[in-house]
């Protein structure tokens, strides 16, 4: 059986028989992963609380048939700070379905694992407007999968959207990944598209161009962009992207 190391977050923590867990965790070196953690709801057990969801963790296993068996555990980053936040933990819940939909298969990608890494310790130092880190999360995340939001021009016509906002409402138009023009949204697209309020495209762009740490969002935009965001994972995740209507808060609470 192959031992191997490497750096997770941990993602998801489910009971498994009697004193057991399975544990998914993106990976750096691997993607993601999922492991079962032996005794670990045992009082003595020797993981203790190492392998708490969210924790980004080194670890050994050795390689399974079904699943990889985890042998030994460091901490590096508990993000105690967010699970302890209800509205930390919710928004957590929000970027551990966003990265199951857009990121899930076993391929590595070291740009999302420190994406996932950097947001995470963006939200512990953050008190407020944690909606932007999530929505500027997932646009990332968008790109580095290979399903960026086309905001530079229209999706139909190819026309530069600056300035457009001038001859009526311009649209994002989720099956296309992009934003519409006045005038092609006129012109017939019968497509499922909703029109974009004054700014929602320059914040968009703002989240896009700017590092997490300076994600925001200004007052009045945040529903706006949020709508946006869900319905191109929606459109374009491969994985499950049911997160708008029910985020996955059970992936990121300690159980």
């Amino acid at each position: 059986m192959a031992v191997y190391k490497s750096k997770g977050i941990v993602l998801r923590s489910i009971r498994y028989g009697e004193a057991d867990r399975i544990l998914d965790l993106y990976t750096r070196d691997a993607g993601s992963v999922s492991v079962i953690a032996k005794g670990i709801r045992r009082t003595k057990s020797r993981f203790g609380g190492r392998l708490e969801p969210l924790s980004c963790v080194d670890f050994l296993a050795y390689e399974g048939r079904t699943l990889d068996t985890i042998t030994q555990v460091e901490v590096l980053r508990s993000f105690h700070g967010v699970r302890e936040d209800l509205a930390r933990l919710e928004t957590a819940g929000g970027l551990v379905a966003t990265m199951r939909a857009l990121a899930g298969g076993d391929e590595a990608d070291r740009r999302v694992f420190n994406l996932l890494y950097h947001a995470l310790d963006t939200l512990e130092g953050r008190t407020e407007d944690h909606g932007s880190v999530a929505s500027a999360f997932a646009l990332k995340l968008s790109m580095l999968s290979g399903y960026a939001l086309r905001l530079d021009a229209c999706v139909s016509c190819e026309r530069n959207l600056d300035g457009l906002a001038d001859e009526g409402f311009l649209y994002y138009a989720p099956p296309l990944g992009g934003v519409l023009c006045p005038e092609c949204r006129r012109a017939g697209y019968a497509g499922d598209a909703f029109p974009l309020p004054d700014g929602t495209l320059d914040a968009l762009r703002t989240l896009v161009s700017r590092p997490l740490k300076e994600a925001r969002v200004e007052d009045g935009l945040g529903e706006s962009v949020r709508r946006v965001v869900a319905a191109h994972v929606i459109a374009h995740a491969p994985g499950n992207a049911s997160f708008l209507d029910a985020p996955d808060r059970r992936s990121a609470r300690p159980a």
